[in-house]
């Protein structure tokens, strides 16, 4: 037996962050892909493949405003940036403080 995921329903974006609206009424928040790698190229274990971020200066990435929600969950940024409704609901956290800082 398998618990259906809550699915977003709406999404905002900010400055490497995500804020989720799901279908039960929960707000979450996510940092985006963009930013989790940086972040990660800097352990020593989880940072494997993600180094190459680390050349870059660290800097905010403005996603804009153009966000898909497919049927399922599924959000697309820029139609190749794919958080899934799991990721979404497993990854996020409802404390924007957890999520906003290093």
């Amino acid at each position: 037996m398998t618990t259906a995921l809550p699915k977003a329903v709406k999404v905002w974006m900010g400055a490497n962050m995500i804020q989720i609206e799901f279908d039960n009424g929960q707000y979450r928040y996510m940092r985006t892909h963009f930013i989790n790698d940086y972040l990660l190229a800097w352990s020593p274990k989880k940072g494997k493949g993600k180094r190459k971020n680390l050349w870059l200066p660290p800097t905010w990435e403005w996603l804009g405003s153009n966000a898909r929600i497919q049927p399922d969950g599924t959000v697309i940024l820029f139609d190749k940036d794919v958080y899934t409704a799991k990721e979404l609901w497993e990854n996020s956290s409802d404390n924007i403080d957890l999520v906003s800082g290093v």
